[in-house]
């Protein structure tokens, strides 16, 4: 199934292993390591076999964000890690930063989890000095949950119930 969504982002798509080049590359990009909880390089064949177990997997949902012209552009991602809980990570290409697409790909993705599975509540995990998804999240209706990670990383959780019909 795929959606039209307004916006730069033309769809949000299933991913595929066809999409483990570009996946790779965000994931290794250093703006994005900069801000994750695992800022090392990914060598590819862990990263396939880290793909793999994803797209085999019921507790994740891996979705592809693409322009009008099928160019990829970002990824939002879902990993089950409670009964009705997710939590989320999403990327923005490099070349697409700053185009306004991480606002559609968080809500459009929100609501293919809503369709595809019964998600409760979502949790995002995000570096305090990381300005722009600090301020994604919370435009999204996130609230910080008050708590931190437990290795005193300088990470802030925000969480955010939803469920079918959230628009």
């Amino acid at each position: 199934m795929t959606e039209r969504v307004p916006s730069l982002l033309g769809r949000l798509r299933l991913a595929g292993e066809r999409d483990a080049d570009a996946l790779l590359a965000w994931r290794n990009d250093p703006e994005t390591r900069r801000w994750s909880r695992n800022a090392g390089e990914i060598a590819l064949a862990d990263h396939l076999a880290w793909l793999r177990g994803v797209l085999a997997s019921d507790d994740r949902l891996l979705l592809v964000g693409e322009s009008e012209e099928t160019e990829r552009v970002g990824m939002v991602r879902f990993d089950r890690i409670g009964a009705e809980e997710w939590e989320v990570s999403i990327a923005v290409a490099p070349e697409h930063r700053g185009r306004g697409l991480a606002g559609p790909l968080l809500a459009e993705g929100e609501r293919q989890l809503c369709l595809r599975r019964s998600p409760g509540t979502v949790l995002a995990t995000v570096h305090r000095d990381n300005t722009a998804s600090v301020s994604l999240f919370r435009s999204a209706g996130y609230q910080q949950d008050g708590t931190t990670p437990a290795d005193g990383t300088g990470f802030l959780r925000f969480v955010k119930a939803v469920s079918w019909g959230d628009e």
